[in-house]
């Protein structure tokens, strides 16, 4: 299962902007979130070992969830204009996951800054050695990768912002295809690198609501040319601030084209992905300084021409953070 709607959808809720980098000194969250998730997928680890045919699409595995997030800062400088952080960040992630991460920002004026940061083990997690594998158990594999990303917030003070990223992806034992031919084995390696970017727009509708609408594009260069591909997708966000509660609705959408046809099912695959993501926060929870309540809801569906990578994914979750 993946965790990336913890990490969305408090970048949401977060009513904080990261151009004012804050008092000098030591600041920072930290969050402690429970809920419930369910994925279908066929490069689900906990779903079924073994399957008998590779036209279908995976089967739903639920599970309880629990992530303890948080990021310390420190600010300092003769203007309070410098920062180093670490640890996850509120912000949209660049690959999307829980990871670590560590940087620098520059505040380049009360409403601009740019940072650079680096977030190892990005795409960390398992999958299947060869995913394909019919009629034998499949063994499963580590997924390793790191991601280099840089940020520049409210360019030259104006509503638009940029997020880039660089990501290298790993799998530790590629045996994608292993019942196929050589040379349909190498098209399958789904190891490589990719490049992510997005342009962001902030909208102050008024003095407690904003919109945000953004343009992505990312290109994901493997190993195996079958497993190269391209996206181009949208989002918007809605924030709405009133006294001691904050809401937040956001969509995305993205289409996937990949590089050329894929020797298992003879075809160029090509996909279609809507995510939502709803979040709620309220501040000074049981009167309590420094101390927020936390709801949120997920959901994501990737549509494929080729029914194998269906995916659908959604998650509930609560909990507390505290500020300091």
């Amino acid at each position: 299962m993946k965790k990336t709607y913890l990490v969305c959808c408090m970048a949401l809720i977060s009513g904080h902007t990261m151009a004012e980098l804050g008092e000098p000194g030591f600041s920072g969250e930290v969050s402690a979130l429970v809920g419930f998730g369910s994925t279908e997928s066929n490069f689900n680890t906990d779903s079924d070992k073994t399957i008998s045919n590779v036209d279908n699409s995976g089967k739903s595995e639920s599970e309880m969830l629990a992530a303890p997030l948080g990021q310390l800062r420190y600010t300092f400088g003769q203007l309070d204009n410098h920062q180093i952080f670490i640890g996850t960040s509120r912000e949209d992630i660049a690959v999307g996951d829980f990871a670590l991460e560590a940087g620098y920002r520059y505040g380049l004026s009360e409403e601009s800054s740019i940072s650079i940061s680096y977030l190892p083990t990005i795409m960390g997690g398992e999958t299947w050695e060869d995913p394909y594998l019919t009629g034998t158990e499949r063994q499963t594999t580590d997924i390793s990768g790191n991601a280099y990303r840089l940020q520049y917030d409210s360019i030259m003070d104006s509503p638009f912002s940029l997020d880039l990223a660089y990501y290298t992806k790993d799998i530790d034992t590629e045996q994608s295809g292993s019942q196929y031919t050589s040379e349909q084995q190498k098209r399958l390696d789904r190891s490589g690198n990719g490049l992510y970017s997005k342009i962001s727009y902030k909208y102050m509708i008024n003095n407690s609501s904003l919109l945000q609408p953004a343009v992505i594009y990312k290109t994901f260069s493997a190993d195996g040319d079958a497993m190269s591909n391209k996206s181009y997708g949208v989002e918007l966000s809605y924030m709405k601030f009133v006294n001691r509660h904050a809401f937040s609705i956001s969509g995305k959408y993205l289409n996937t084209t990949f590089d050329t046809v894929n020797p298992v099912f003879d075809t160029e695959q090509k996909d279609s992905e809507y995510s939502f993501f709803a979040g709620y926060e309220y501040d000074e929870f049981m009167g309590w300084d420094n101390w927020a309540f936390n709801a949120i809801a997920g959901y994501d569906v990737k549509a494929s021409n080729i029914n194998f990578y269906d995916e659908t994914e959604y998650m509930l979750g609560a909990g507390v953070t505290y500020k300091f």
